[in-house]
Parts: C-alpha cells; structure tokens; sequence
C-alpha cells in the first residue's frame, strides 16, 4: 500500500513494534464472512483508538490485499495518528498514497501533514504548504494552528508570530492553543507590551477565553521588565477578577515596578499580597515602598514606613533609608522640607523612628552643614529618642569632612555619658579624623586605645598613618611599617618600600645571629 521509501528507514524497534498481534484487533467478525468496508474501518478506529499505530497500518495493508478501497475515513484516521505519533515519514507515505488511489485530500488531511513535520527540518513544512497549494487548499485556523505548532516546537517565535499576524489580516480567527503558543512565546521573550496586545486581540475576536497561565505570564514578563502599564493591566485581572495568587518571583518583580515608577499604591498591593501567600515580609520589601513614596514626592509616607517596619521586627538598614537620602539632601529647601515633616509627624503624636533623624542628619554633613547636623543630634531627646552608634559614625564623618578635631573630641565625651562602647569603625574614623590635623600624636593614641579593645587595625589604619608620615617625614613610618609586617599587611605605598626591604633585612640578619 505505502511506497518502498517509507518502510526502509523503520529502526529495528518500530519493526518489532509493528509486528503485533493479529488479535489484537476488535471487535470480533463472524467467521466465514468476508470482511466489508465498514468492518475495516471499525477496526482501523478501535486500533487508533487504542493507540496501536502498526495495527492501524496491516488492517490497510490487509484491505488492499481483500480488493477493498479505502475511504477518505480509513486515510484521515491513519494521518490523524501518524500526526499524534510524530511519523512524517509515515504523513508522507499515506499521503501520496490517498492521492494515487484517488482520494481528494481536505483542510484536515493538511493539518495532520503539517502536524507530523513538527520535529522536521524547515523543507518539510514548506513542502507540506506547497502541496496544499497545488491542491487550492486555502489555509484554515486548525492549518494555522499546525503550523504555529511546528515553529513552537523549536522555539521559532518570529515565524510563529507571524502566522498569527496573518490570521489576523486574513481575518481568521486563531484557535486557542495556537494564540497561546505564541503569547507565551512572546512573553517569555520580555516582549510584554506584544504579549498583552495580542492577548487583547484574541480575546476580543473569539468566544473563547485565554487560560490562567497565560495573563500570568504576561504579568511577570511585564514586571520583569518594569513595564509599568502592563502591569497596571495584567495585575487587577490576575489577582481581582481572576482570583489567582502570583509567585514570590512575579510579586516581588511587581513590588520592584512599583518602586521604580512611582507607584505606591501598586507597591503598597505587592506587599498586601505577600501576608495573603504567607510570605515574610523583609527590609528590600518596605525598601522599594520607600522608593515608591519618594519617587511620588510623598517623603512623609516615606518617613511613616520606617516605624512600621521595627513594628513587623525588621530593622532598617542604609539601603532602606537610600532614596529617602537622595530625595533629602537634593537642596537646602528640601532639606528644610524634610524637617518640617518631622515636626508634623512628631506634632500629630506619631511614632517616630531614629532613622528618619539620622537621614537628616546624613543629608545636612551632605550639604555641609555641620552645624545643623549637630543640632539635630542635640534634639533626639526632644523626640524620645537616643543616638545610638551609626549616628556617631554619621557625625564623625561630618568631623572629618569639616576638619573639626575638636568636636570629634566631644562626640567621644558624650558616647562615654550614654554609656555607649566604641566599635572598631569609632576608632577608625577617630583616627582618620585626627591625621586631617598638623599635629597627629592622637592618630598614634587611638591606634593604641583600638589594640588595648582587643581590636585588630584593618590594613587601611596603617596605611593612613603610614601615608602621613611619609608625608611628614616621620621617622615613626618604620615604626608603622614594622607592625603592618607583623599583622601581615603590605604597604601599597611606593615610597615605603626601600623602608620595609630594610625592615626584612634586618629581621632576617637579626634571626641568624
């Protein structure tokens, strides 16, 4: 029945396959009666039916043989499961055999044909339309649909798409799973606003509605783009009007969208959703509402987060507070600005968090006034609060900036009163602060007070001191040289290197002796 060309290539296990029992086939005829038309195509659709691809092939094989000629039926169900098995070479083989025994092929015929090119090189799509042409077969939604398969399969969403797009010229509307395949396709290319139209599209022309998944989809391709008004599009549908609760993934990609635009209210819905998925809460979270707020000039909302955050056990840090800075320290006016909401807030008998005085105080040593800094600092008992260290580095950084060894001194008094112990980035910047003066000593006694804590000096300790005296042509610098050698640092300092070639030279002369 088939040509010779397409049995060949047969693997030894399709073979072996293809060697089923004949009893296999159902239903039972009566003995002594010759097999009709109708039996065999009862058979031919109990063997697709079952998935018994190679009975389905001898029952037409054995109907040749009986003199009987098959139908259109017999050769639409043997394309149909060629189609589902991915035989083309099969497709290929029942085609031309339905043309030679003079059976006119359909729309249908076609979209088995096609459907079984899918794991096919290119020229086989192409040779399957070309002889549709021939025939004047003009494409159809379920061809279509085969087609935009094909170019699936192998992730051609360029090809896919177009297809689609002559659909749409054609005016044809597209079946289901074809629009979806190339919407999810597009999507997953981070093309969202294309994704959301032709989502757009189709549900407007058919009858039919896209699954979950795909506005899902195109959810998250627009949010982790930050394609703002797509997500103000897929968002309410996603989780209004379908009902549907988006990954940790999506909502934290929509909580970004948010932050990055603007948004608050859409930011201020990413969080909500987190509480209803039971996912806990964390700092980058109220970070990108704080964004939010200060990228919709909405600074005093922005301030009123950081309490809420210490209420849900999450502790501010300097990326928390980072735009509240930006958007504080632009000028003297938005400086100004920034205060006054902070006596509106304490005025109103609101909570108020340590940080939000600490952003102005970071943004004045920005603006270099130290003066002002150091008034708010004076002010935290007016507000009920206490500095505690990051303030002190804050304020020290602002010595350092001014020069102002003095102060620096009672910043020191006043951690000693409150009781508060320095760290090693106190010592640190009491040392940085102490080299911005002509006479240094201090820098040497903070060195020691840092070793007497049970602090080891970083690298970048030695390297300031060493680096004023080198400047200072102190002798002391071998002294410093000595112990970074000791504490196993290396002096990046050219000029130090002669001074520590001596120093290892001496070591080892003293170890021999």
């Amino acid at each position: 029945m088939f040509a010779q060309r397409a049995l060949r290539p047969l693997s030894r296990a399709r073979a072996f396959h293809f060697s089923a029992p004949r009893c296999a086939l159902t239903p039972q005829i009566p003995l002594g009666r010759p097999l009709t038309s109708t039996d065999y195509t009862v058979q031919l659709m109990t063997a697709a039916n079952s998935g018994r691809f190679a009975d389905c092939l001898q029952l037409a094989e054995r109907m040749k043989k009986d003199g009987i000629k098959p139908d259109y039926t017999v050769y639409n169900v043997l394309m149909t499961f060629a189609a589902r098995e991915r035989s083309w070479l099969f497709a290929w083989a029942i085609f031309d055999d339905m043309i030679l025994a003079g059976v006119q092929p359909t729309a249908a015929t076609f979209v088995h044909l096609i459907a079984a090119q899918a794991e096919r090189p290119h020229i086989n799509l192409w040779n399957a339309l070309d002889r549709m042409q021939q025939f004047g077969i003009k494409p159809t939604a379920p061809i279509y649909t085969a087609i935009i398969q094909c170019f699936a399969e192998e992730g051609n969403a360029e090809s896919a798409l177009s297809q689609l797009l002559a659909m749409k010229r054609a005016g044809i509307v597209p079946e289901l799973s074809a629009a979806q395949s190339v919407i999810s396709m597009v999507a997953v290319l981070g093309l969202a606003r294309l994704a959301i139209e032709l989502a757009l599209w189709f549900e407007s022309v058919s009858n039919r509605r896209l699954e979950n998944h795909i506005w899902m989809e195109c959810l998250h391709a627009s949010a982790k783009h930050l394609y703002l008004d797509g997500v103000l599009k897929c968002w309410p549908l996603v989780t209004g009007e379908l009902n549907l609760v988006p990954t940790e993934l999506i909502t934290n990609a929509v909580l970004n969208t948010g932050a990055r635009h603007g948004h608050p209210e859409l930011a201020t819905e990413a969080l909500r959703l987190f509480q209803v998925a039971n996912v806990e809460w964390k700092e980058y979270h109220f970070a990108a509402l704080i964004e939010a707020f200060c990228r919709n000039d909405q600074l005093k909302e922005a301030l009123q987060t950081l309490p809420i955050m210490k209420t849900s056990n999450i502790m501010p840090t300097p990326s928390t507070t980072r735009f509240l800075l930006d958007a504080i320290k632009h000028d003297v006016s938005t400086l100004d600005a920034a205060w006054a909401i902070i006596d509106e807030i304490h005025a109103a008998g609101q909570e108020l968090d340590i940080d939000s005085l600490k952003v102005i105080i970071e943004a004045s040593i920005h603006l270099g006034d130290l003066q002002r800094a150091v008034g708010i600092y004076k002010s935290f008992s007016d507000y009920k609060l206490a500095p505690d260290l990051p303030t002190f580095y804050l304020l020290l950084d602002g010595c350092i900036g001014a020069q102002h060894r003095q102060l620096g001194d009672l910043l020191i008094e006043d951690m000693k009163v409150a009781q508060i112990k320095p760290d090693p980035v106190i010592f640190e910047k009491m040392i940085e602060l102490c080299l911005t003066q002509e006479v240094y000593e201090d820098a040497f006694f903070y060195l020691e007070e840092m070793k007497a804590a049970g602090f080891v000096p970083p690298a970048t300790v030695y390297e300031a001191i060493l680096q004023k005296t080198l400047v200072a042509e102190d002798t002391r610098s071998s002294l410093v040289l000595q112990e970074m050698q000791e504490c196993g640092y290396s002096p990046r300092d050219t000029r130090s290197r002669p001074a520590a070639t001596a120093i290892r030279v001496n070591k080892t002369r003293r170890a021999r002796s």
